[in-house]
């Protein structure tokens, strides 16, 4: 038989303990087994306060938090003070059971919770062999232990020390563990006694209970384990700190522990000699299996994982204080089913791997997030970025080429350290809601030049505001045109030009209508620069307002827990999710008609195959210098909300860093991760194939009637068209009796027509009254007249038209006398009569008639 190891310390003054306790017992006739029927009746004093209440706590447990795959459910991360899965008693097998009884208390089925004979068998081996044989029974241990846990649940330092040292020294301390036994006993079986001290025991660290100490230390569940195995586990309990497995420098102390164990237990007949004896020669070779605890575990969920956490350590309803929350979600034991899809949340992975390098280039801070929800539910379907999650402060979290973080950049500060992003133009969206809400349509016309706004451009409910350049980001984008195709292309001027027609404050009520708030938790800011997406937002934010335009308004708060389990089974009460109508069916039905156009034809054109057959809706957003770029947008059942820029204070201009993405330019790279996961996205979840047509109004808006400008100078009737809303173009001129030159005669379209704001009027301006011409002369043509003499020729004009005739020698000419030998004009030319023809003759012409 092996010998018994000496316990580390002296456990006489403790024995000494409970040694009074027995005397007193024996003193008053009351034996421990006696005591268990023994309440009420006055015997003692020192028991007659026993309490009836004692009962066997709740153990701190590790909380799961799973995800979804499939229908399967799938383990992400764990958290726990103390690693402990609770099992019961079915599944503590006979090798656990009797190692247990043979290491701590072989009479424990015979004692009533104080065993006298143990005590003094412990004194008298202290005394001659100067061993440290311990005489509490498993009654005794598990008082001890639950004090000892009850403690570690305090919230401050200080607290929990002063309980522990109460939970584990003096005399008084033993007075009271003992007493608590037998109480324990009066209400208590035997087995739920046992069950409940293996399932508390600790083994060394942060592993608690039979189940996860079968698990680190063997990789196997305490009802596979061996005689061997079960001996080496329970020969733990004596000393964690000197006898756990998982350090080789303890096994040959365990051996001479667990060797001991065998022994007894074979002097006990629990175990034959054949499984002695092969229990003793079998090595002791641990497989440890560690559980790495709370969110680094998770993977490329890691992100989304903290978020968990977060919601748990704010939300009220898991308790009044953050610690309180944090405590329960450290040893409660829940089972956290979650919204997240590991299928999707594996390939959003990939998709921003590929595309978002997780080493920055040289000079640069940049990083990538993106996040998918359901629309309809706000349930979270996954949550990644470019970083890797570490909160130890490792040394990937430092330096300029850092490439792991704590910090999720996927959602507000209070959910995971970040203060969000500017989102650019994706933020446009708000003010269209906004143009659509006061009357105003998609076809209604607007300058979209860039230029610098005046003070006071902009109403406002908190003030004036000074002048405001909002420029365009390319030169040929402005000019008038439709807040359709404005918004198709995503154009500075035009959203300027529309919200100088609005209120900044009603603007930013729209946004928060859809739940947008800013990162940092400070109020959303009323500027000018506001309307192009200056506030910083989360990821999460965007994706959540957007999936409320997906659902015609109807705007669900982001989800990220479906159901917790507690440890026996019993739903754990969870955030509700909060669902509501942001703004109206019709408008949120206008506005994703507008978004359609920015996939189809815009600036997310690029990104259109990812919703394959769907109907789908987008808007990109850029910030000045390309410092941070987005896609938010999705389908009817699912919005992706994707972020690539600048992490901190750095400025680098995405449009010029090349062969840092696979995508091409870095300001590409959030298209490229946007497209690959909403094509999973809709592979999973198909969203409707078809979008409603917006109703008339906010097609065209309230149509207006075209002023009546008639007899109005230009300039004049110019102004008053632009005042009413229209742009004006000059006709062609027509002469007017009644208009006098330079005023308008007419519009087209015409005068009280009802046409859409914006439209081009254009004016016909009068250019007097008619000037009336004396008719022109008949023109005739000259007859020949040549070889006619001169009489004949006279004559022949004559009856042609031309009087005036004039005759003239040629010189130097032959020719019979008086006869015409040439004639201007000559004959055949167009003349007027009163054109004199000159003949020409051979001779003198006075000799002709």
């Amino acid at each position: 038989m092996a010998a018994s190891p000496r316990r580390t310390g002296s456990a006489l003054l403790g024995i000494l303990g409970i040694a009074v306790v027995s005397g007193l017992m024996l003193t008053a006739g009351v034996a421990p087994a006696l005591a268990l029927t023994a309440a009420g009746t006055g015997t003692s004093g020192l028991f007659a306060g026993l309490p009836e209440d004692l009962k066997i706590q709740k153990f701190q447990q590790k909380t799961q938090i799973f995800a979804k795959n499939g229908k399967k459910d799938v383990l992400l991360a764990s958290f726990y003070n103390q690693n402990r899965e609770v099992i019961g008693w079915d599944d503590v097998p006979a090798t656990v059971k009797n190692a247990t009884l043979a290491a701590e208390d072989t009479r424990y089925f015979e004692h009533g919770g104080v065993d006298p004979m143990g005590i003094l068998r412990a004194v008298v081996s202290n005394v001659t062999h100067g061993g440290g044989q311990g005489a509490s029974t498993i009654s005794q241990q598990y008082v001890k232990n639950v004090c000892i846990q009850e403690a570690e649940l305090l919230p401050t330092q200080p607290q929990v020390e002063a309980a522990y040292a109460e939970c584990t020294g003096g005399i008084q301390r033993k007075l009271r563990e003992a007493r608590n036994a037998i109480g324990l006993e009066k209400i208590y079986s035997k087995k739920e006694i046992l069950l409940g001290y293996l399932n508390i025991a600790g083994f060394g660290g942060r592993i608690y209970g039979i189940e996860s100490a079968a698990q680190y230390y063997f990789g196997t569940h305490a009802k596979d384990l061996s005689v061997a195995q079960a001996a080496s586990l329970m020969a733990i309990v004596n000393n964690p700190n000197y006898l756990r497995i998982d350090e080789k420098a303890n096994i040959p102390a365990n051996k001479l522990r667990r060797d001991y164990i065998l022994d007894v237990e074979l002097k006990q007949g629990w175990i034959t000699k054949a499984q002695h004896d092969d229990a003793i020669a079998t090595a002791i070779k641990p497989k440890i299996t560690p559980t790495t605890a709370g969110c680094a575990g998770a993977g490329s969920a890691a992100y989304f994982c903290s978020y968990v956490v977060s919601v748990v350590k704010n939300d009220p309803i898991f308790g009044r204080t953050a610690a309180e929350r944090y405590t329960k979600l450290q040893s409660s034991g829940w089972k956290i089913y979650t919204t997240l899809d590991v299928g999707l949340q594996k390939k959003a992975n990939v998709a921003m791997a590929d595309n978002v390098p997780r080493v920055s280039p040289a000079g640069s801070d940049l990083g990538g997030a993106a996040v998918s929800v359901q629309v309809g539910t706000g349930r979270i379907l996954s949550m990644v970025q470019s970083k890797r999650f570490d909160e130890t402060d490792g040394k990937d979290t430092k330096g300029a080429n850092y490439t792991a973080t704590s910090l999720n950049w996927n959602t507000d500060f209070d959910y995971g350290g970040s203060g969000g992003f500017q989102p650019g133009s994706t933020y446009k969206a708000f003010t269209l809601i906004d143009w659509l809400q006061h009357g105003h349509g998609l076809n209604e016309i607007v300058d979209g030049t860039g230029k610098t706004w005046p003070a006071g451009s902009f109403p406002s409910c908190e003030g004036t505001s000074g002048p405001f350049p909002a420029g365009n980001d390319t030169a040929n984008e402005g000019g008038y045109q439709t807040v359709m195709q404005g918004t198709a292309l995503s154009v500075n001027g035009v959203f300027a030009s529309m919200a100088s027609k609005l209120n900044l404050c009603d603007i930013r009520t729209q946004a928060q209508k859809l739940l947008v708030h800013r990162a940092d938790g400070t109020p959303l800011q009323v500027n000018p620069s506001s309307i192009l997406g200056t506030n910083e937002v989360a990821p999460l934010t965007m994706a959540t307002a957007y999936a409320g335009i997906a659902d015609k308004g109807n705007v669900c708060a982001a989800v990220a827990i479906d159901k917790i389990v507690d440890s026996s089974g019993g739903d754990v009460a969870i955030p509700k999710a909060k669902c509501e109508q942001g703004i109206s069916p019709s408008i949120a039905v206008a506005t994703g008609y507008a978004l359609h156009g920015v996939l189809t034809g815009g600036t997310a054109s690029v990104d259109r195959g990812a919703t394959g057959s769907a109907w789908g809706f987008a808007k990109t957003g850029t910030t000045n210098d390309a410092k941070s770029t987005w896609v938010v947008g999705g389908t009817t059942k699912v919005v992706t909300a994707v972020w690539v820029g600048n992490v901190n204070a750095q400025k680098t201009n995405l449009r010029y860093v090349y062969g840092w993405s696979s995508c091409g330019k870095a300001a590409d790279a959030r298209h490229c991760v946007w497209s690959d996961i909403m094509a999973a996205n809709q592979a999973k979840y198909p969203g409707d194939t078809s979008w409603p047509t917006p109703e008339s109004q906010y097609l065209y808006g309230q149509k207006i009637a075209v002023p009546d400008v008639s007899g109005q100078v230009y300039k004049d009737a110019k102004a008053t068209l632009q005042k009413a809303g229209f742009q004006v173009k000059k006709g062609g001129s027509t002469a007017s009796d009644t208009v006098p030159a330079g005023s308008v005669v007419s519009s087209d379209p015409a005068a009280q027509s009802q046409v859409v704001g914006g439209a081009v009027i254009t004016l016909t301006i009068s250019s007097g009254p008619e000037v009336v011409q004396p008719p022109a002369p008949a023109t005739g043509t000259v007859p020949q007249v040549t070889g006619m003499t001169t009489i004949d020729a006279k004559n022949t004009l004559a009856a042609s038209g031309y009087a005036s005739v004039t005759v003239g020698q040629v010189p130097n000419s032959t020719g019979t006398a008086c006869t015409v030998i040439g004639q201007l004009p000559a004959a055949g030319s167009p003349a007027d009569p009163a054109t004199t023809i000159a003949l020409g003759v051979p001779n003198d012409p006075s000799q002709c008639s």
